[in-house]
């Protein structure tokens, strides 16, 4: 259905006799047009149901009463094939907004997408086995381009995009009641001078804030190649009644892509993959609460991701290679049947305004696999599921409080009942068919759990700029709720089945979290995160062991954090060069010490953190830990928090021993500084005890463990391996670290009855001129 139209308007030239007596005969002809084109509304009707686009308009980017320029060339070849060149100059489609029928007063936001255009399309009869379909090519460059999403007079877009495409042997048929699309060959370019912010409504679609004329503030650019082929069948038919059903195939060859901070790149080399997505329906219905929204469900969808490198800094320098397997497809959790679906709904975060996006979404991840390369050592962290369902909300938002609740300037992402998790079976070392061992705590050390199920509220808003020029500024208000997060924990399916996890839980556990102007940049270097101001509490009811809801409880522990420009630096390269056990720089040097020299390779990953911790704040902000332990029990058994004996190690902070730069108090610049160089890398691992292991392997005491296919368990003991042997040492984690500070306090070490009240047990403790060195290996356990 369409309504309120305008004309389009198109400038004809009359030709007198003179002009026409030069026209001689030529294949095809040219058709030139200045085009504007406006409508009220389009909708598109499902079962009685409508989403409607509003405000539609095509026409000049720059000029808005003036249309866009059209040039066609039209010919019909000796092959009978229809062939267009054309060009296409300063032109803008773009709709204000996108509303469903049966939800009044809220939309999705606006589009706009500018862009010039020149290339060629070429048609002719025959699909890809001839018959009745259609074959064709297309060629295209694209430049001067601007992709947006607008909300509420605030808008986020791609800008000075540039992009060259070509697509040849395409095919178009009717199969059964099915339109195949084959695009055999697709291969292209493209670029994305800055992703760019604007709060001001009279910026829209400019480049440069039309008040001071400067640029507006950037998240950094894009660029990136691809070749690629895709076959798509579409049909007709919802999940009820009407609708569209969509299958599409896509192989991935070849592609790369570069995010670029003030010319400083990230960037992901020799990519490739394949994906499916299988019986994916779109309809106009409603949600599982009633609430109309545009569906998007899905049967399954499954791939394969390969990253042949990332790289990082202006050395180009790469951290190892990632691959990345998934299936998507229904699955029982927890006793619950989880599926995958999207449900598109207007209006966003209610009080940023009547336009945004919600998504309601569930989704199941059945299985997938992630594993990471460093100099060709290969760990798989293997057998990884997840599940889960609630709202997300998407806004371009800008600075202030509405309603009670604050806003920043930037692409605010919010979360609404989400309920989900996800677990990790294992690890297997080399390849995916390698056996399953443990290891999965090794995550913790990157801030991962193995297994976490949560209830998560909140929202992080990614704004433009990092700490000077480009790069991204976030803000986040985040709560967790209702948690249960292993640290320590056994694989769920050891090959006979699912069962419950055992292992070390923090339950019960609750989580409130501040950020407030934390910059990431690309630098020279490598990946900064700077934090601003940073606050949080961690509550954990229990910490259990063995089962995650009725293991025995070691107390409950409440950890509370306050941070102010702490910093996290990532760059590539591990450890390098490590004696073990000795000294020395060299390989000769370090084994005369008594050392082992290992060279880990030029990949890996470096870490190096500065940690402030600030004094307590007037408005209780701290850092402190409180443990609890002998809490009364309510009538439902459950304990009571704040009933028991705590024990509180309270105002932990740093400091650098001193008034350092005259400010009058202690200045606070060193902070605990951490180094960390991880790596994959073949460890030595020595047997304990004689006689069999938990896998009933034989060894005795001192033996070295050494991987061998040709053996039972993939492994056997040798009590003086070869050289040959010795290279075939297990893969674990190698990591290199270093701590230090200058001065860490606590104020108070306090012991708080439950009738008594609160007592200080020990005035102050300071550490100072720490400096702790370590080099651990970890291997997964079978």
């Amino acid at each position: 259905m369409v309504s309120g139209t305008t004309p389009v308007l198109a400038d004809l030239q009359h030709l007198d006799d003179e002009a026409l007596a030069d026209v001689r005969g030529q294949g095809g002809f040219t058709l030139e047009t200045e085009l504007q084109l406006g409508l009220d509304r389009l909708s598109y009707l499902d079962d009685g149901q409508a989403i409607q686009l509003e405000g539609l308009h095509l026409g000049s980017s720059e000029q808005d009463d003036r249309g866009a320029y059209h040039q066609v060339r039209v010919n019909i070849d000796h092959g009978a094939a229809l062939n267009l060149d054309y060009l296409v100059t300063d032109r803008r489609i773009e709709f204000g907004d996108v509303r469903l029928a049966g939800a009044p007063g809220v939309g999705m936001g606006g589009v706009f997408f500018d862009h010039s255009l020149q290339g060629s399309f070429r048609l002719r009869a025959g699909g890809v086995t001839g018959g009745a379909g259609y074959s064709f090519d297309s060629a295209y460059t694209m430049t001067g381009g601007r992709l947006g999403y607008r909300t509420n007079g605030n808008e986020v877009f791609l800008d000075d995009v540039w992009m060259d495409v070509e697509a040849l042997g395409m095919t178009l048929d009717l199969v059964g009641t099915a339109l195949r699309l084959e695009a055999p060959h697709v291969r292209g370019q493209w670029r994305v001078g800055a992703i760019r912010y604007s709060d001001n409504p009279l910026n829209h679609g400019r480049s440069r804030d039309l008040g001071s004329g400067d640029w507006l503030p950037s998240y950094g650019g894009l660029e990136g190649d691809y070749e690629l082929s895709t076959i798509t069948l579409i049909q007709a038919g919802g999940r009820r009644g009407e609708g569209v059903r969509l299958d599409h195939e896509a192989r991935l060859n070849t592609a790369g892509f570069i995010y670029l901070d003030d010319g400083h790149p990230l960037a992901f080399k020799d990519i490739s993959g394949d994906f499916r997505v299988n019986d994916l329906r779109l309809d106009v219905d409603v949600d599982g609460q009633g609430r109309p929204a545009l569906a998007l469900t899905a049967t399954g969808v499954d791939g394969a991701l390969s990253i042949g490198a990332l790289a990082l800094g202006d050395q180009g320098q790469s951290l190892g290679a990632v691959n990345f397997r998934f299936l998507f497809q229904d699955h029982i959790f927890a006793g619950r049947q989880y599926r995958n679906a999207v449900y598109l709904q207007g209006g966003g975060h209610p009080d940023a305004g009547p336009q945004g996006l919600r998504l309601a979404t569930e989704w199941s991840l059945p299985s997938a696999d992630l594993s990471y390369t460093d100099d060709g050592h290969r760990v798989v962290f293997s057998g990884l599921q997840s599940w889960g369902q609630g709202d997300i909300t998407v806004n371009v938002t800008r600075s202030g409080e509405r309603n009670g609740t604050r806003f920043y300037d930037g692409l605010r992402i919010g979360f609404e009942g989400v309920k989900a998790g996800y677990r990790i079976n294992g690890l297997r070392v080399g390849d995916e068919n390698a056996p399953l061992q443990g290891g999965t705590e090794l995550l913790l050390a990157l801030g991962v759990y193995p297994a976490y199920e949560f209830e998560l509220d909140g929202q992080v808003t990614l704004g433009p700029g990092g700490a000077s020029g480009e790069g991204i500024r976030l803000n986040s208000d985040l709560r967790v709720g209702n948690g249960r997060a292993a640290l320590i924990v056994a694989p769920y399916d050891e090959g006979a089945g699912e069962v419950p996890q055992k292992g070390l839980w923090i339950a019960d556990l609750e989580y409130e979290g501040h950020v407030r102007e934390m910059t990431l940049d690309v630098t020279d270097e490598g990946l900064a995160l700077v934090q601003g101001e940073a606050w949080s509490t961690l509550d954990v009811g229990n910490l259990r062991l063995g089962d995650k809801d009725s293991g025995a409880s070691f107390g409950r522990f409440v950890l509370e954090r306050y941070e102010q420009g702490s910093v996290m630096t990532v760059v590539p390269g591990g450890a390098g060069d490590v004696c073990i056990g000795g000294q020395g720089s060299s390989g000769a040097s370090c084994e005369t010490s008594g050392g082992r020299w290992e060279a880990r390779g030029e990949q890996g990953i470096t870490v190096r953190l500065k940690q402030l911790l600030v004094p307590a704040a007037a408005d209780g902000r701290r850092n402190a830990l409180t443990w609890e332990a002998h809490r009364a029990r309510d009538s439902q058994g459950n304990a009571v928090n704040g009933s028991g004996m705590r024990l509180v190690l309270d105002d932990i902070h740093t400091s650098d021993g001193g008034d350092l730069d005259g400010a009058g108090a202690e200045s606070n610049d060193y902070g605990i500084r951490t180094e960390l160089g991880v790596d994959v890398y073949q460890t030595r691992v020595v047997k304990k005890q004689n006689g069999p292991d938990s896998l009933g392997v034989q060894g005795n005491r001192g033996d070295e463990k050494i991987m061998d296919p040709s053996a039972p368990q993939g492994y056997r003991y040798v009590s003086n391996p070869s050289v040959e042997q010795a290279a075939n040492r297990p893969l674990g984690f190698a990591v290199q670290a270093r701590t230090r500070f200058k001065e860490l306090s606590v104020r108070s070490v306090d012991l708080i009855h439950p009738t008594g009240g609160r007592q200080t047990a020990v005035y102050g403790v300071r550490l100072q001129n720490v400096d702790l060195r370590a080099n651990l290996t970890a291997t997964p356990m079978p």
